[in-house]
């Protein structure tokens, strides 16, 4: 049985779908830290560097898949494991595109943010890029980097959202709010051989 979706957005090949609370029962909301997906991550807080300064990256990060680098962070080759990989299976088979790569992001507050990208570095295949939400409700926003339109989305526990050939003309960021619970974004690609 296909899965409920919801088109947000479709210009040309640009799409947004929504696929609200698919991946719910993974993660208990109220309890994400204590989760087993959360407990088999390896996090970390990476320097940035923002004008010429640097800075701890505003949330945890972590990374299964291919060697990747992006700014200027790098991450070595790591294997999927369980339970990543019985939740990717899921994604794959409801999104049917085969993703090879993820990058764990972990929000603790509100004050833990994502400033406005764009997810295109050369060896990324940009046609599918699949995010699940866990934990709090936060907005997203994406800006069309020509018109300066803009869409924002509050994402729930348990959505995923499926961006297919975004990257090119939108940016997106997740902004700061005063308060919010912890918020854990596993955000599925597909890196190039």
């Amino acid at each position: 049985m296909k899965s409920q979706e919801f088109v947000i957005f479709h210009q040309n090949d640009e799409k947004l779908i929504l696929f609200p609370r698919l991946f719910e029962k993974y993660v208990a909301s109220e309890d994400i830290e204590q989760s087993e997906i959360f407990q088999s991550i390896v996090w970390r807080q990476n320097t940035i560097t923002v004008f010429g300064k640097q800075h701890l990256e505003p949330r945890l990060t972590a990374w299964m898949g291919p060697a990747y680098r992006y700014s200027n962070i790098q991450w070595e080759p790591t294997p999927f494991h369980e339970p990543i990989v019985s939740l990717k299976n899921r994604l794959e088979e409801t999104v049917e595109f085969q993703f090879n790569s993820c990058l764990f992001n972990y929000y603790r507050h509100g004050q833990d943010s994502m400033g406005k990208h764009r997810d295109n570095e050369k060896e990324m295949d940009t046609r599918v890029i699949a995010s699940i939400s866990f934990g709090a409700t936060r907005k997203i926003k994406f800006t069309h980097i020509h018109t300066g339109e803009k869409i924002v989305l509050s994402l729930h526990h348990g959505d995923l959202l499926l961006m297919q050939n975004f990257q090119d003309n939108w940016s997106h960021e997740i902004p700061k709010v005063k308060n919010s619970l912890p918020r854990l974004n596993l955000t599925f690609r597909k890196i190039k051989a």
